[in-house]
């Protein structure tokens, strides 16, 4: 299926656990575990309980003995992010610049512009949550959220939108005809604009987002998408 859309969702969720067994081809197996509500966890020796991107609690469960505990809310209440890659099956946990980790290293070819959208793209993703107003936002990306074209055809329950462009080239106006939902693979490969976020507002409250962007690595438009259930999903677009 096309990435055609902004706001496409994932198809497939994150691992809930720590540890469980990979979706790899054939690397299915079925397992007997219990949810354990009387555990109680700690994060840097504080209170903590890990919660999914509706806000349901979740509890540790335990596999033989052994307990494990949300991959995806621990690697974000430490900072970092989880992404789900379908076409390699693989669970991508990194972590983000700014909070004493790493800076991931440079890519082939990688130029100051690129890491600078980098750096802008690992900002909005440590800075959004699902369920945060319209203020909310606007003060933690310090932009203007402009309102975006109307998603007729979409089925995510989102009742308003909006956009923001990072790095754009002064005068540059998208292909006219193109909607704001359309992912616009001229302005990004011809570098007049960096990175163009999309967001869904539902009751006011953002719903869901994505980021298109040409990553460096492949030189290829990749689409960087949080949907309805929290998950993430970050790869490449097809036009």
């Amino acid at each position: 299926m096309k990435k055609k859309y902004m706001t496409l969702l994932g198809a497939c969720g994150l691992a809930a656990v720590l540890g469980a067994t990979s979706y790899a081809a054939g690397g299915v197996e079925k397992i007997e575990a219990y949810l354990n509500h009387d555990i109680k966890i700690t994060l840097d020796n504080k209170a903590w309980t890990a919660k999914n991107g509706e806000g349901k609690t979740l509890a540790p469960v335990i596999i033989d003995g052994t307990s494990y505990v949300p991959a995806k809310a621990v690697v974000e209440a430490m900072g970092g992010q989880v992404q789900w890659n379908n076409d390699t099956k693989t669970i991508a946990i990194t972590s983000v610049p700014g909070k004493d980790a790493p800076v991931s290293p440079p890519q082939s070819g990688e130029t100051d512009r690129d890491k600078q959208i980098a750096q802008k793209i690992a900002e909005i993703k440590e800075k959004l949550k699902r369920g945060l107003t319209r203020e909310e936002v606007a003060e933690r990306l310090q932009v203007k959220l402009e309102d975006a074209d109307d998603y007729g055809d979409s089925e995510n329950g989102s009742d308003s939108f909006s956009k923001v462009y990072y790095f754009k080239e002064a005068g540059y106006e998208r292909p006219e005809g193109t909607p704001d939902h359309v992912i616009d693979y001229e302005g990004l490969n011809n570098k007049k604009i960096g990175a163009s976020l999309f967001i869904g507002w539902k009751n006011d409250k953002l719903h869901f987002y994505s980021i298109s962007y040409v990553n460096p690595a492949d030189k290829k438009v990749h689409l960087f998408v949080v949907g309805l259930n929290g998950t993430s999903d970050d790869s490449p677009a097809t036009d």
